[in-house]
């Protein structure tokens, strides 16, 4: 139970982790404020516990799949957010002066929603996991302590990356931090087709391929991978689909950055 509460809390917790490094990184070149931190962690940790609190009604909605389709929503918003974040960049990270008042409540929305966003879905999952040990007293102790090294090792991982991607030159720093905006989009988009197939709202379809005789979801590494870049060993074609889509939508959006910042000078 251990290792099982370090492994699930740990896989909720890196997702957050990923999302809140890249942007820290991001930050500290663009010269904003860290408003959007302090809003989102606190929006993320309400709605979570409300998402959590109320689960039961929730899951009623829409036939029976209302989890689900909430779990859609979310994780389709956080992509959205993510587009919308890059896009309201201020050009290339270069400690340039800040961007225009419009441009930084873009900023402050797009950052502050996506982490609120993230931390709702995963937190949630988190606290649904926990309560259902409360009444087994024999067992709650082992539970929290391994959640309590789960998170702990999410949260230095996160940071170990934080101080990974600074380290990095300018050049490499911002195709790095673009590239896993990007897999994480995609990532979410993916796992809100899963849900939806899921809830029955999108025909389920035969694996485009299957990997689970060499990395199986279920093992450690498999679980890992899922929160990190969203590795499904047995994918749908509307999983595939998503994944390309969000990632796309993300480096298109910071194509289009780009060109209208050259377009301003």
């Amino acid at each position: 139970m251990l290792i099982n509460s370090v492994i699930f809390v740990l896989q909720e917790t890196l997702e957050a982790a990923l999302l809140i490094s890249v942007l820290l990184t991001i930050n500290f070149y663009q010269g904003q404020s860290l408003r959007w931190l302090f809003a989102g962690f606190v929006g993320g940790l309400i709605l979570s516990l409300l998402y959590a609190y109320n689960m039961a009604q929730i899951s009623e909605w829409f036939d029976y799949v209302g989890q689900e389709i909430t779990n859609a929503t979310l994780q389709t918003a956080i992509t959205l957010f993510i587009c919308l974040y890059v896009l309201s960049l201020n050009g290339p990270m270069s400690n340039k002066p800040a961007a225009p008042p419009l441009s930084n409540k873009l900023y402050f929305i797009a950052a502050s929603a996506s982490v609120t966003c993230a931390i709702t879905v995963e937190g949630s999952e988190i606290f649904v996991y926990l309560s259902g040990f409360f009444q087994q007293t024999d067992q709650l102790q082992t539970v929290v302590m391994g959640s309590s090294i789960g998170f702990a090792i999410g949260v230095s991982i996160g940071v170990l990356l934080l101080y990974l991607l600074r380290s990095l030159q300018l050049t490499l720093l911002r195709l790095t931090t673009l590239f896993l905006l990007a897999l994480f989009a995609g990532n979410m988009l993916s796992q809100a087709a899963l849900q939806l197939t899921q809830a029955d709202w999108i025909s389920s379809a035969q694996a485009v391929w299957d990997t689970s005789r060499w990395l199986s979801e279920s093992s450690v590494a498999g679980r890992l991978l899922y929160a990190l870049i969203g590795y499904e060993a047995t994918p749908s074609m509307a999983q595939l689909i998503s994944y390309l889509i969000g990632a796309g939508m993300v480096l298109v959006g910071a194509r289009f950055n780009n060109h209208a910042k050259i377009q301003e000078t």
